[in-house]
């Protein structure tokens, strides 16, 4: 069995999980002062699970048993970090869309470093409609079964309703943001219109104008910057560039090549962590990134008391570039 936590809400979360044949199962969450049950009525191989009135930065634990036996099929705990205090690890992956056997090796590396919870900037899966494509999600990301799930679209997912489906996160989903403490995650769609005026756009530049954070990140599919195969992604370069120049983006988070690039803009650090599993690409102009790996990959980013440091690894461990980043 392997299940993913995701939170549309600071008080509630979604349990999605696949048990490889079609069973019923019980969901038990609790901790000392709070405890609840969700029985399913028919069997399934997929199992989506919304459980509220939690409370955030609060530990619970959950079960699963199924087929009507009291034995436990899956155990572990989480929690909804609001606030996790001055010390805390997130991981950033992405592209881990068509070789299951490498993005099991990318989050298993992962998981040894214990992140309070793992951002995937896109292309999750090749096609969001093949069910198998899901079912090899799933086997991957058994080690995330206590981390919270933060995902943005990518092409591959196209419409994303089987994405919508297994994970519940914030607004319409589509597009969200997400606070840890001292950080702002702005998660952005640029699959959809992002054009000024557009719906995204103005929720963008809105959140922008009224929220503050020691860091505000910014997470999507299409680079603006990039030296791989896809390059420069024209519209995101023209239109959001200038939007986080003028309001203060610290730093921006995406995939779409699948490679590792540190490029320098402006003041504003963008990452293209595009590692997670499928077929490399190469770097056309190594002189162009501040640095670059083709090689899959993972970027595990440490926050400390206002000040953030980011370190690719590759899926042996070994550290393929570290930087540090303060506020702008």
């Amino acid at each position: 069995m392997a299940l993913i936590i995701t939170s549309p809400a600071s008080d509630s979360v979604q349990f999605s999980w696949y048990t490889g044949e079609s069973i019923r199962c019980e969901l038990e969450v609790y901790n000392d002062d709070f405890s609840t049950q969700a029985t399913e009525s028919n069997p399934s191989k997929f199992h989506v699970h919304n459980i509220g009135e939690l409370k955030p930065d609060s530990n619970y634990h959950y079960l699963i048993r199924c087929n009507s036996s009291d034995e436990i099929m899956i155990e572990g705990s989480f929690s909804i970090p609001l606030n996790p205090g001055d010390e805390f690890e997130f991981a950033v992956y992405g592209d881990s869309r068509s070789n299951l056997s490498v993005h099991e090796k990318v989050v298993k590396t992962i998981a040894k470093k214990e992140p309070l919870f793992v951002i995937h900037t896109g292309d999750i899966v090749y096609s969001d409609n093949r069910l198998n494509d899901w079912e090899d999600f799933f086997k991957a990301t058994e080690p995330f079964g206590s981390t919270l799930f933060l995902p943005v679209i990518g092409n591959h997912e196209k419409e994303a309703r089987n994405y919508k489906a297994f994970f519940a996160l914030p607004g319409n989903e589509s597009y969200y943001s997400y606070r840890a403490g001292d950080l702002l995650f702005l998660m952005l769609n640029t699959n959809e219109r992002f054009d000024r005026y557009s719906k995204q756009y103005k929720w963008l530049k809105s959140l922008l104008k009224s929220e503050t954070a020691k860091f505000t990140i910014a997470v999507f599919h299409h680079p603006a910057f990039s030296y791989g195969s896809h390059g420069d992604s024209f519209f995101v370069k023209t239109i959001l560039v200038p939007l986080f120049e003028k309001y203060g983006v610290d730093l921006v988070l995406t995939g779409h090549d699948h490679n590792y690039q540190r490029i320098e803009h402006n003041g504003i650090t963008y990452i293209v962590t595009g590692g997670g599993g499928a077929s490399l690409y190469g770097i056309k102009d190594l002189s162009g990134p501040t640095a670059s790996f083709k090689g899959h990959h993972f970027v595990l980013f440490e926050y400390d008391s206002g000040y953030l440091k980011g370190i690719c690894y590759d899926t042996n461990e070994n550290v393929i570039d570290s930087f540090d980043l303060f506020p702008r």
